[in-house]
C-alpha cells in the first residue's frame, strides 16, 4: 500500500491535529496519576486501618473496597493513555495511514468515560480533523506501453537535449525508462528543476562539477 503524502492544507491540519492529540495526551496521563494515586491511597489507608482494633477492620475493609475501585479503572485508562500515545507518536512522525488506523469513535468515548472529558472530547474533534486530512497517493501504475503522460514527458526530454540541459546519454537513459514495458513510473516532471539548475550553472553560482553532481540526482530520482 502506498504512502500518502500530504498536501499544504493536510500539513496545516496535521499540526491541529498534533495540539489535539497533545492535549488529550496530557490530560489522560494527569489523570491515570490521579487513579495511581488514589489507589496506593486507598490500599495504604484500608491497610493502616485494618490494624486498629474494635472498628478497625470494618473500616479498613471499607478503603480496600475503594482501592479495588480505583484499581479498576487504572486499567482502561492506561489503555486508552497507550492507544493515544501511539496517536501522538503517528501525528509527530507524519504517519497518515498508521494516525487514521488508530483513529476510533469508539476509543474516543471510551477516554471520555475513563480519562475524563477533555482528553475524551479533544480525540473527539481529532477524530474529525483526522478524517479531513488533505493528501496525495504519488501517481504510479502498471502499464505495458507508454501513455499520453509519457509520450509527452518524453517530448520535453527532447526539448532538453536540444537545449543543452541534458546529454545524449541522459536523455537515452530516460527515454528507455520511459518506453519499458511493465514498469513503475513516476508522472513528476523534472523539466522545472533542470532547467533552474543549468541557469545556475550558467550563471557561475554552480561548478561544473557541482552542476553535474546535483543534476544525476535529480535524474536518479526518477
Amino acid at each position: 500500500m502506498q504512502r500518502p503524502y500530504l498536501t499544504q492544507s493536510g500539513m496545516v491540519e496535521l499540526e491541529s491535529v498534533k495540539t489535539e492529540i497533545l492535549v488529550a495526551w496530557i490530560f489522560a496521563l494527569l489523570v491515570l496519576i490521579g487513579w495511581i494515586i488514589g489507589f496506593l491511597w486507598e490500599l495504604g489507608t484500608g491497610i493502616f486501618m485494618a490494624s486498629l482494633p474494635y472498628v478497625g477492620l470494618f473500616a479498613g475493609g471499607f478503603f480496600l473496597i475503594g482501592g479495588i475501585v480505583f484499581f479498576i479503572l487504572i486499567i482502561p485508562t492506561i489503555l486508552v493513555f497507550r492507544r493515544t500515545n501511539q496517536m501522538r507518536g503517528a501525528a509527530n512522525r507524519g504517519d497518515v495511514n498508521e494516525l487514521r488506523r488508530l483513529n476510533s469513535i469508539g476509543w474516543a468515548i471510551a477516554a471520555l468515560i475513563f480519562s475524563g472529558v477533555i482528553p475524551g472530547i479533544m480525540l473527539l474533534i481529532a477524530h474529525s480533523s483526522i478524517e479531513r486530512l488533505s493528501t496525495v497517493i504519488p501517481m504510479r501504475t502498471m502499464k505495458t506501453g507508454p501513455s499520453m503522460e509519457d509520450l509527452e514527458r518524453l517530448s520535453k526530454m527532447k526539448s532538453l537535449l536540444d537545449s543543452g540541459v541534458i546529454t545524449k546519454e541522459e536523455f537515452e537513459s530516460q527515454k528507455s525508462l520511459v518506453l519499458r514495458p511493465a514498469s513503475m513510473q513516476s508522472v513528476d516532471p523534472l523539466q522545472t528543476q533542470l532547467t533552474k539548475l543549468k541557469s545556475l550553472y550558467d550563471s557561475g553560482a554552480l561548478s561544473e562539477a557541482e552542476y553535474n553532481q546535483q543534476k544525476s540526482k535529480l535524474l536518479s530520482e526518477v
